[in-house]
């Protein structure tokens, strides 16, 4: 009986080495490990706020995959002695999962991209133009000044060439872009000198937040001066081109975009009738 009982401790005790000893872990599923632990180390060096013990960092990914810690360091310390595999072998296999998933990661981004571009493209309109414009009266003041009304969010580019006449000397000639708000307030964007040379060229582009709620307009002035009205000279010039342009916010422009395209007819209205009669047949 004493026998039997101490053969029963003697296998129970061997019973509860053997499931302690750590499991090795397949050379596959350490290169995943070790392909999850490098994206962490990744977040966390562009993340340097975090203050976590590095051991305790893994045991997630380790548990994940059904392993421990002390499974994971037992498989790497066997690497010495094994000669069918070297842990750079794993590596390997981890760098391959990386590239893999960097490609994949470029080829979405560069759909987005080109998503994004598209539908930017397709709804980016002009919403002011002209050209060829002679100042050479004061009746031409008006058209210094480009007003554009009720704008939406989004991005307004404007750009253009202007020649000053090589006999205006008043200094300090200047043009300024700005918001203009419900309340006639101004939210400056450009204040700048007109340059003297021919065919002197702006291009400038300002973004119209989607949470702006209280601007009205759009304007460019060519005529903006810093004396009082009355001591203002009329500049002698020609506007060769000036072109103003309105690009809504992407999100917008997508949303546009996928509801155009939703509401295409695949297929034409004979072709459905055709179909039908066939059905009734």
């Amino acid at each position: 009986m004493k026998r039997i009982l101490s053969a029963l401790l003697l296998s129970s005790a061997l019973l509860m080495l053997a499931c302690n000893k750590p499991k090795e872990v397949p050379d596959k599923i350490l290169g995943a490990i070790f392909h999850d632990a490098m994206l962490v180390n990744a977040y966390l060096a562009y993340n340097p706020g975090f203050s976590i013990d590095s051991l305790n960092i893994y045991e997630p990914i380790f548990a994940r995959y059904g392993y421990t810690t002390e499974d994971v360091q037992y498989t790497i310390n066997s690497f010495s002695r094994r000669k069918s595999i070297r842990l750079s072998d794993v590596a390997e296999y981890m760098i391959g999962l990386l590239d893999e998933e960097s490609q994949s990661l470029r080829e979405r981004v560069a759909r987005q991209d080109t998503i994004d571009n598209v539908a930017s493209r397709r709804f980016s309109r002009v919403i002011y133009s002209d050209k060829d414009v002679v100042i050479d009266r004061d009746a031409d003041s008006s058209r210094l000044r480009i007003v554009v009304p009720t704008i939406e969010p989004g991005l307004y580019k404007v750009r253009g060439s202007y020649t000053l006449d090589s006999l205006d000397r008043e200094p300090n000639r200047r043009m300024r872009v700005y918001f203009e708000h419900e309340d006639e307030s101004q939210k400056e964007l450009l204040n700048g000198t007109l340059q003297r040379r021919k065919a002197a060229t702006f291009n400038q582009e300002y973004l119209l937040p989607l949470d702006d709620s209280i601007t009205t307009s759009f304007v460019v002035d060519m005529f903006h001066y810093s004396r009082e009205p009355k001591r203002r000279k009329m500049p002698r010039m020609v506007i060769h081109n000036v072109e103003i342009t309105h690009t809504p916010l992407t999100e917008r422009s997508v949303d546009m975009l996928f509801n155009e395209q939703s509401h295409m007819r695949i297929f034409s209205d004979s072709l459905i009738r055709a179909i039908e009669s066939q059905a009734n047949k």
